[in-house]
Protein backbone atom coordinates (compact mmCIF):
# COMPACT_ATOMS: atom_id res chain seq x y z
CA UNK A 1 0.00 0.00 0.00
CA UNK A 2 0.96 3.13 -0.98
CA UNK A 3 1.56 5.34 2.46
CA UNK A 4 3.74 8.36 3.70
CA UNK A 5 5.79 7.96 0.30
CA UNK A 6 6.35 4.57 0.79
CA UNK A 7 4.88 1.63 -1.04
CA UNK A 8 5.03 -1.23 1.62
CA UNK A 9 3.67 -4.54 1.60
CA UNK A 10 3.95 -7.32 4.50
CA UNK A 11 4.36 -11.35 4.80
CA UNK A 12 1.76 -14.66 4.60
CA UNK A 13 -0.80 -14.76 7.12
CA UNK A 14 -2.25 -18.31 7.87
CA UNK A 15 -6.10 -18.58 7.62
CA UNK A 16 -7.72 -21.54 9.21
CA UNK A 17 -10.97 -21.64 10.11
CA UNK A 18 -11.93 -24.27 12.97
CA UNK A 19 -15.68 -25.06 12.03
CA UNK A 20 -16.81 -27.53 9.46
CA UNK A 21 -15.61 -28.55 5.83
CA UNK A 22 -17.99 -27.89 3.07
CA UNK A 23 -21.25 -26.06 2.56
CA UNK A 24 -22.20 -24.50 6.25
CA UNK A 25 -25.05 -22.18 4.69
CA UNK A 26 -27.38 -22.34 1.69
CA UNK A 27 -30.10 -20.28 1.35
CA UNK A 28 -31.55 -21.37 -2.22
CA UNK A 29 -34.00 -19.01 -1.97
CA UNK A 30 -31.67 -15.57 -2.19
CA UNK A 31 -28.53 -17.47 -4.02
CA UNK A 32 -27.80 -17.35 -7.57
CA UNK A 33 -27.71 -21.37 -8.27
CA UNK A 34 -25.97 -23.19 -10.47
CA UNK A 35 -22.55 -24.90 -9.99
CA UNK A 36 -19.19 -23.62 -8.77
CA UNK A 37 -15.83 -23.87 -10.23
CA UNK A 38 -12.56 -23.40 -8.27
CA UNK A 39 -8.81 -23.45 -8.71
CA UNK A 40 -6.81 -24.63 -5.90
CA UNK A 41 -3.22 -22.70 -5.91
CA UNK A 42 -0.80 -24.51 -7.87
CA UNK A 43 -2.85 -27.96 -8.42
CA UNK A 44 -3.47 -30.98 -9.97
CA UNK A 45 -6.99 -30.95 -9.91
CA UNK A 46 -9.25 -28.76 -11.08
CA UNK A 47 -12.95 -28.96 -8.96
CA UNK A 48 -16.73 -28.50 -9.95
CA UNK A 49 -19.68 -28.65 -7.20
CA UNK A 50 -22.91 -27.48 -6.88
CA UNK A 51 -24.79 -25.98 -4.36
CA UNK A 52 -24.72 -28.33 -1.63
CA UNK A 53 -21.47 -28.94 -2.12
CA UNK A 54 -21.23 -32.34 -4.51
CA UNK A 55 -18.37 -32.82 -6.59
CA UNK A 56 -19.75 -32.93 -10.22
CA UNK A 57 -16.85 -33.39 -12.06
CA UNK A 58 -13.12 -32.59 -12.09
CA UNK A 59 -10.20 -32.55 -14.49
CA UNK A 60 -6.53 -33.36 -14.22
CA UNK A 61 -4.46 -30.53 -14.77
CA UNK A 62 -0.58 -29.38 -14.24
CA UNK A 63 0.15 -26.20 -11.59
CA UNK A 64 -2.76 -24.65 -12.37
CA UNK A 65 -4.03 -21.39 -10.90
CA UNK A 66 -6.86 -20.02 -12.97
CA UNK A 67 -9.58 -22.13 -15.13
CA UNK A 68 -12.61 -21.49 -17.22
CA UNK A 69 -15.11 -24.02 -18.47
CA UNK A 70 -16.18 -23.34 -22.27
CA UNK A 71 -19.35 -23.67 -23.82
CA UNK A 72 -18.49 -27.37 -25.50
CA UNK A 73 -17.73 -28.69 -21.62
CA UNK A 74 -13.89 -28.44 -22.19
CA UNK A 75 -11.84 -26.49 -19.68
CA UNK A 76 -9.37 -23.73 -20.97
CA UNK A 77 -6.52 -23.35 -17.93
CA UNK A 78 -2.67 -23.16 -17.72
CA UNK A 79 0.66 -24.52 -15.84
CA UNK A 80 1.13 -21.78 -13.93
CA UNK A 81 5.00 -20.44 -15.44
CA UNK A 82 4.26 -22.32 -18.36
CA UNK A 83 1.71 -23.15 -20.92
CA UNK A 84 -2.08 -22.51 -21.79
CA UNK A 85 -3.99 -25.25 -22.80
CA UNK A 86 -7.76 -26.14 -23.52
CA UNK A 87 -9.01 -30.14 -22.31
CA UNK A 88 -11.73 -32.27 -22.71
CA UNK A 89 -13.84 -33.41 -19.71
CA UNK A 90 -11.70 -36.48 -19.69
CA UNK A 91 -8.71 -34.12 -18.98
CA UNK A 92 -6.89 -34.91 -22.62
CA UNK A 93 -5.30 -32.33 -24.41
CA UNK A 94 -7.36 -30.44 -27.27
CA UNK A 95 -4.66 -27.31 -27.85
CA UNK A 96 -1.85 -26.06 -26.05
CA UNK A 97 0.70 -23.05 -26.33
CA UNK A 98 3.65 -22.86 -25.33
CA UNK A 99 5.25 -19.69 -25.93
CA UNK A 100 9.26 -19.21 -27.37
CA UNK A 101 12.58 -18.88 -25.60
CA UNK A 102 12.08 -15.00 -25.66
CA UNK A 103 9.72 -15.75 -22.47
CA UNK A 104 10.40 -16.58 -19.07
CA UNK A 105 6.98 -17.76 -18.68
CA UNK A 106 4.86 -17.50 -21.67
CA UNK A 107 1.93 -17.83 -19.14
CA UNK A 108 1.28 -16.82 -14.85
CA UNK A 109 -0.99 -16.02 -13.24
CA UNK A 110 -3.89 -15.27 -15.11
CA UNK A 111 -5.33 -15.09 -19.16
CA UNK A 112 -8.09 -14.38 -21.01
CA UNK A 113 -9.98 -15.98 -23.88
CA UNK A 114 -12.31 -14.01 -25.92
CA UNK A 115 -12.89 -17.23 -28.51
CA UNK A 116 -10.23 -19.84 -29.98
CA UNK A 117 -8.76 -17.20 -31.97
CA UNK A 118 -8.66 -14.86 -30.07
CA UNK A 119 -6.37 -15.15 -26.10
CA UNK A 120 -4.69 -12.90 -24.14
CA UNK A 121 -1.80 -14.64 -22.00
CA UNK A 122 -0.15 -12.70 -19.30
CA UNK A 123 3.43 -13.71 -19.49
CA UNK A 124 6.98 -12.20 -18.62
CA UNK A 125 10.40 -12.36 -19.51
CA UNK A 126 13.80 -11.45 -17.47
CA UNK A 127 15.42 -8.01 -18.43
CA UNK A 128 18.71 -6.36 -17.42
CA UNK A 129 17.81 -3.89 -14.21
CA UNK A 130 16.63 -0.17 -15.53
CA UNK A 131 19.11 2.82 -14.12
CA UNK A 132 17.53 4.57 -11.48
CA UNK A 133 14.53 1.93 -10.67
CA UNK A 134 15.42 0.97 -7.56
CA UNK A 135 16.76 2.41 -4.51
CA UNK A 136 20.09 1.99 -4.28
CA UNK A 137 21.83 -1.22 -2.79
CA UNK A 138 18.46 -2.79 -3.01
CA UNK A 139 18.85 -3.44 -6.61
CA UNK A 140 17.69 -7.42 -8.13
CA UNK A 141 19.80 -9.54 -10.54
CA UNK A 142 17.51 -8.73 -13.48
CA UNK A 143 14.17 -7.56 -13.95
CA UNK A 144 10.99 -9.77 -14.49
CA UNK A 145 8.46 -7.76 -16.60
CA UNK A 146 5.06 -8.70 -17.55
CA UNK A 147 4.19 -8.82 -20.87
CA UNK A 148 0.68 -8.79 -22.23
CA UNK A 149 0.37 -11.70 -25.09
CA UNK A 150 -2.35 -11.63 -27.86
CA UNK A 151 -2.51 -15.03 -29.50
CA UNK A 152 -4.78 -16.76 -32.27
CA UNK A 153 -5.69 -20.39 -32.47
CA UNK A 154 -2.74 -20.92 -34.89
CA UNK A 155 -0.41 -20.18 -31.66
CA UNK A 156 0.97 -16.94 -33.66
CA UNK A 157 1.40 -13.97 -30.98
CA UNK A 158 0.03 -10.60 -33.04
CA UNK A 159 0.12 -7.87 -30.39
CA UNK A 160 2.74 -7.50 -27.47
CA UNK A 161 2.48 -4.91 -24.69
CA UNK A 162 5.62 -5.01 -22.71
CA UNK A 163 5.00 -3.00 -18.96
CA UNK A 164 8.70 -2.11 -19.59
CA UNK A 165 7.99 0.12 -22.25
CA UNK A 166 5.65 1.81 -20.04
CA UNK A 167 7.43 2.22 -16.67
CA UNK A 168 7.29 6.13 -16.86
CA UNK A 169 4.33 6.34 -17.96
CA UNK A 170 3.25 4.06 -15.21
CA UNK A 171 4.75 5.83 -12.20
CA UNK A 172 3.44 9.15 -13.96
CA UNK A 173 -0.01 8.30 -13.75
CA UNK A 174 -0.33 6.71 -10.61
CA UNK A 175 2.49 9.01 -8.74
CA UNK A 176 5.31 7.33 -7.99
CA UNK A 177 8.47 8.64 -7.85
CA UNK A 178 11.50 7.21 -9.19
CA UNK A 179 13.53 5.13 -7.73
CA UNK A 180 10.19 3.29 -6.41
CA UNK A 181 10.41 3.27 -2.15
CA UNK A 182 9.78 -0.54 -2.33
CA UNK A 183 9.43 -1.26 1.85
CA UNK A 184 8.48 -4.52 3.81
CA UNK A 185 7.48 -4.44 7.46
CA UNK A 186 9.23 -6.99 9.43
CA UNK A 187 8.30 -8.56 12.16
CA UNK A 188 9.21 -6.06 14.30
CA UNK A 189 7.28 -3.15 12.78
CA UNK A 190 10.45 -1.31 11.06
CA UNK A 191 9.97 -0.84 7.39
CA UNK A 192 13.07 -2.10 5.07
CA UNK A 193 13.62 -0.89 1.88
CA UNK A 194 13.99 -4.43 -0.93
CA UNK A 195 14.53 -4.61 -4.36
CA UNK A 196 12.01 -6.91 -5.86
CA UNK A 197 12.73 -8.49 -9.28
CA UNK A 198 8.85 -9.25 -10.20
CA UNK A 199 8.83 -5.05 -9.80
CA UNK A 200 5.28 -5.24 -10.85
CA UNK A 201 3.38 -8.79 -10.60
CA UNK A 202 0.82 -8.64 -12.84
CA UNK A 203 -1.73 -11.09 -11.81
CA UNK A 204 -5.54 -10.36 -14.18
CA UNK A 205 -5.80 -9.57 -17.29
CA UNK A 206 -9.36 -9.16 -19.10
CA UNK A 207 -10.49 -7.93 -21.97
CA UNK A 208 -13.25 -5.17 -21.59
CA UNK A 209 -16.99 -5.61 -22.36
CA UNK A 210 -19.26 -3.80 -24.42
CA UNK A 211 -20.51 -1.24 -21.50
CA UNK A 212 -22.65 2.63 -21.71
CA UNK A 213 -19.59 3.73 -19.93
CA UNK A 214 -17.31 2.69 -22.76
CA UNK A 215 -19.47 4.55 -25.32
CA UNK A 216 -19.32 7.47 -23.81
CA UNK A 217 -15.71 7.40 -22.65
CA UNK A 218 -13.05 5.67 -25.01
CA UNK A 219 -10.93 4.80 -21.56
CA UNK A 220 -13.56 2.52 -21.33
CA UNK A 221 -14.63 1.07 -24.61
CA UNK A 222 -15.05 -2.10 -25.48
CA UNK A 223 -11.72 -4.24 -26.63
CA UNK A 224 -9.01 -2.38 -24.35
CA UNK A 225 -7.41 -4.18 -21.56
CA UNK A 226 -7.86 -4.35 -17.68
CA UNK A 227 -4.71 -5.49 -15.64
CA UNK A 228 -3.88 -5.51 -11.92
CA UNK A 229 -0.54 -4.63 -10.80
CA UNK A 230 0.20 -6.01 -7.52
CA UNK A 231 3.32 -4.95 -5.90
CA UNK A 232 2.35 -1.49 -7.18
CA UNK A 233 -0.54 -1.29 -5.81
CA UNK A 234 -2.68 -0.39 -9.23
CA UNK A 235 -5.44 -1.47 -11.59
CA UNK A 236 -5.23 0.10 -15.30
CA UNK A 237 -6.51 0.09 -18.77
CA UNK A 238 -4.19 -0.48 -22.00
CA UNK A 239 -5.90 1.18 -24.95
CA UNK A 240 -5.01 -1.02 -27.50
CA UNK A 241 -4.70 1.01 -30.44
CA UNK A 242 -2.88 3.75 -28.98
CA UNK A 243 -0.62 0.73 -27.42
CA UNK A 244 -0.69 3.21 -23.93
CA UNK A 245 -2.36 3.00 -20.39
CA UNK A 246 -4.98 5.65 -20.60
CA UNK A 247 -6.42 4.63 -16.79
CA UNK A 248 -5.07 3.63 -13.45
CA UNK A 249 -6.13 3.78 -10.23
CA UNK A 250 -5.50 2.40 -6.61
CA UNK A 251 -2.56 4.31 -4.97
CA UNK A 252 -3.53 4.87 -1.58
CA UNK A 253 -6.39 2.49 -1.19
CA UNK A 254 -5.75 -0.74 -2.62
CA UNK A 255 -3.46 -2.94 -1.15
CA UNK A 256 -2.16 -5.62 -2.86
CA UNK A 257 -5.89 -6.27 -4.67
CA UNK A 258 -6.71 -9.14 -7.75
CA UNK A 259 -9.01 -9.87 -10.32
CA UNK A 260 -10.45 -6.97 -11.40
CA UNK A 261 -13.51 -6.98 -13.67
CA UNK A 262 -15.80 -4.77 -15.39
CA UNK A 263 -19.43 -5.30 -14.21
CA UNK A 264 -22.26 -4.22 -17.35
CA UNK A 265 -22.72 -0.97 -15.58
CA UNK A 266 -19.06 0.42 -16.60
CA UNK A 267 -17.98 0.05 -12.82
CA UNK A 268 -14.96 -2.11 -11.61
CA UNK A 269 -15.06 -4.87 -8.95
CA UNK A 270 -12.21 -5.91 -7.42
CA UNK A 271 -10.47 -8.19 -4.48
CA UNK A 272 -8.10 -5.38 -2.48
CA UNK A 273 -6.25 -8.19 -0.25
CA UNK A 274 -5.24 -5.47 2.33
CA UNK A 275 -1.69 -7.43 2.35
CA UNK A 276 -0.21 -4.39 4.56
CA UNK A 277 -3.81 -3.41 5.83
CA UNK A 278 -4.51 -6.56 7.30
CA UNK A 279 -8.40 -6.84 6.48
CA UNK A 280 -9.64 -7.46 2.89
CA UNK A 281 -12.09 -5.71 1.11
CA UNK A 282 -14.31 -6.58 -2.23
CA UNK A 283 -14.90 -2.93 -3.82
CA UNK A 284 -17.28 -2.03 -6.49
CA UNK A 285 -15.31 1.20 -7.97
CA UNK A 286 -16.82 3.83 -10.52
CA UNK A 287 -13.73 4.16 -12.91
CA UNK A 288 -14.44 7.76 -13.71
CA UNK A 289 -14.78 9.57 -10.73
CA UNK A 290 -12.91 7.05 -8.27
CA UNK A 291 -15.54 6.97 -6.09
CA UNK A 292 -16.24 3.42 -3.94
CA UNK A 293 -20.12 2.77 -4.42
CA UNK A 294 -20.51 -0.61 -2.48
CA UNK A 295 -18.15 -2.66 -0.66
CA UNK A 296 -17.96 -5.67 1.24
CA UNK A 297 -15.83 -6.20 4.67
CA UNK A 298 -15.85 -8.09 8.07
CA UNK A 299 -12.45 -6.68 9.66
CA UNK A 300 -11.38 -9.87 11.98
CA UNK A 301 -12.71 -12.68 10.02
CA UNK A 302 -12.21 -11.81 6.26
CA UNK A 303 -8.34 -11.47 5.24
CA UNK A 304 -6.88 -13.42 2.72
CA UNK A 305 -2.80 -11.40 2.23
CA UNK A 306 -2.19 -12.87 -1.32
CA UNK A 307 -4.36 -14.18 -4.34
CA UNK A 308 -8.17 -14.21 -3.97
CA UNK A 309 -11.04 -12.82 -6.26
CA UNK A 310 -14.83 -12.27 -6.82
CA UNK A 311 -17.15 -12.27 -9.23
CA UNK A 312 -20.96 -10.56 -9.54
CA UNK A 313 -23.11 -13.00 -10.06
CA UNK A 314 -26.70 -12.14 -12.74
CA UNK A 315 -28.71 -11.81 -9.61
CA UNK A 316 -26.52 -8.48 -8.39
CA UNK A 317 -25.36 -10.76 -5.59
CA UNK A 318 -21.63 -11.55 -5.59
CA UNK A 319 -19.23 -14.32 -4.96
CA UNK A 320 -16.36 -13.84 -2.73
CA UNK A 321 -12.98 -16.39 -2.86
CA UNK A 322 -11.06 -15.85 0.14
CA UNK A 323 -8.11 -17.81 -0.86
CA UNK A 324 -5.67 -18.34 2.32
CA UNK A 325 -8.73 -19.23 4.31
CA UNK A 326 -10.47 -21.88 1.34
CA UNK A 327 -13.37 -20.04 1.66
CA UNK A 328 -15.93 -19.34 -1.02
CA UNK A 329 -19.17 -17.34 0.10
CA UNK A 330 -21.80 -15.73 -2.05
CA UNK A 331 -23.33 -12.24 -0.40
CA UNK A 332 -26.39 -10.19 -1.28
CA UNK A 333 -25.85 -6.58 -1.87
CA UNK A 334 -26.87 -6.05 1.42
CA UNK A 335 -24.01 -8.36 2.19
CA UNK A 336 -26.06 -11.25 3.82
CA UNK A 337 -23.92 -13.88 3.42
CA UNK A 338 -26.56 -16.76 1.84
CA UNK A 339 -24.06 -19.61 0.66
CA UNK A 340 -21.07 -20.62 2.32
CA UNK A 341 -18.14 -23.12 1.72
CA UNK A 342 -14.99 -23.83 3.05
CA UNK A 343 -12.78 -25.92 0.97
CA UNK A 344 -12.17 -29.66 2.56
CA UNK A 345 -8.65 -30.56 0.57
CA UNK A 346 -6.69 -28.68 3.43
CA UNK A 347 -3.20 -30.68 2.97
CA UNK A 348 -4.09 -32.27 -0.76
CA UNK A 349 -2.23 -31.18 -4.04
CA UNK A 350 1.20 -30.47 -4.56
CA UNK A 351 2.87 -28.54 -1.59
CA UNK A 352 -0.34 -29.85 0.41
CA UNK A 353 -1.61 -26.11 -0.68
CA UNK A 354 -5.10 -27.40 -1.73
CA UNK A 355 -6.94 -25.12 1.04
CA UNK A 356 -5.93 -22.14 -0.41
CA UNK A 357 -8.57 -21.33 -3.30
CA UNK A 358 -6.77 -18.96 -6.10
CA UNK A 359 -10.14 -18.30 -7.99
CA UNK A 360 -13.71 -19.35 -8.21
CA UNK A 361 -16.57 -19.14 -10.80
CA UNK A 362 -20.32 -19.68 -10.49
CA UNK A 363 -21.96 -21.07 -13.91
CA UNK A 364 -25.74 -21.66 -14.32
CA UNK A 365 -27.03 -25.26 -15.03
CA UNK A 366 -27.19 -23.94 -18.85
CA UNK A 367 -24.55 -23.81 -19.25
CA UNK A 368 -22.63 -26.48 -17.46
CA UNK A 369 -25.27 -28.91 -19.36
CA UNK A 370 -23.17 -29.75 -22.02
CA UNK A 371 -20.35 -30.60 -19.71
CA UNK A 372 -22.44 -33.06 -17.93
CA UNK A 373 -24.16 -34.52 -21.62
CA UNK A 374 -20.66 -35.31 -22.02
CA UNK A 375 -19.89 -37.44 -19.40
CA UNK A 376 -20.09 -41.12 -20.21
CA UNK A 377 -19.85 -42.95 -17.20
CA UNK A 378 -21.50 -46.84 -16.46
CA UNK A 379 -23.87 -46.16 -13.68
CA UNK A 380 -24.13 -49.53 -11.71
CA UNK A 381 -26.65 -50.40 -8.67
CA UNK A 382 -28.60 -46.95 -8.66
CA UNK A 383 -31.83 -46.30 -9.13
CA UNK A 384 -34.44 -43.49 -8.40
CA UNK A 385 -36.95 -43.69 -6.03
CA UNK A 386 -40.02 -45.37 -8.07
CA UNK A 387 -37.12 -48.06 -9.09
CA UNK A 388 -36.15 -47.21 -12.25
CA UNK A 389 -32.82 -47.75 -13.18
CA UNK A 390 -30.45 -45.04 -13.28
CA UNK A 391 -28.23 -44.92 -16.92
CA UNK A 392 -26.84 -41.41 -17.67
CA UNK A 393 -24.84 -39.14 -15.81
CA UNK A 394 -26.86 -36.16 -15.82
CA UNK A 395 -29.52 -38.19 -14.45
CA UNK A 396 -27.77 -39.47 -11.59
CA UNK A 397 -26.77 -35.75 -10.63
CA UNK A 398 -30.44 -34.48 -10.72
CA UNK A 399 -30.94 -37.95 -8.29
CA UNK A 400 -28.71 -36.18 -5.67
CA UNK A 401 -29.83 -33.13 -6.04
CA UNK A 402 -33.78 -33.55 -5.60
CA UNK A 403 -35.22 -32.64 -2.75
CA UNK A 404 -35.66 -34.94 0.24
CA UNK A 405 -32.10 -37.06 -1.03
CA UNK A 406 -30.71 -38.07 2.76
Amino acid sequence: MYIDGKLVTAGEKMRLDPGLFGVRKYVPEKCYSGYTLFSPCWDDTEYLIDMRGLLVHRWQVTHSNVAEILPNGNLFTHNCGSWLEEISPDSEIIWRWEGDDTLTAPNHHDFYRASADDIISLGAMNEPVMDGFYVPDTEPDHMRTDVFLRINKKKEVVWEFSLSDHVEELCELAGYPIPIPYMRKTDTGDFVPYGPSDWAHANTVEILPDTPLGKKDPRFKAGNILFSLRHMDTIGIIDVDKDAIVWYYGPGILDGQHQPTMLDNGNILVFDNGTYRGYSIVREIEPVSGDIVWEYENVGDFFSPFRSGNQRLPNGNTLICECDAGHLFEVTPEKEIVWDFYSPYVGQGRQHLGKRIHRATRYSPEYVKPLLEARKDRIIGEVDRDGRRIQTYPELIRLYQSSGTK
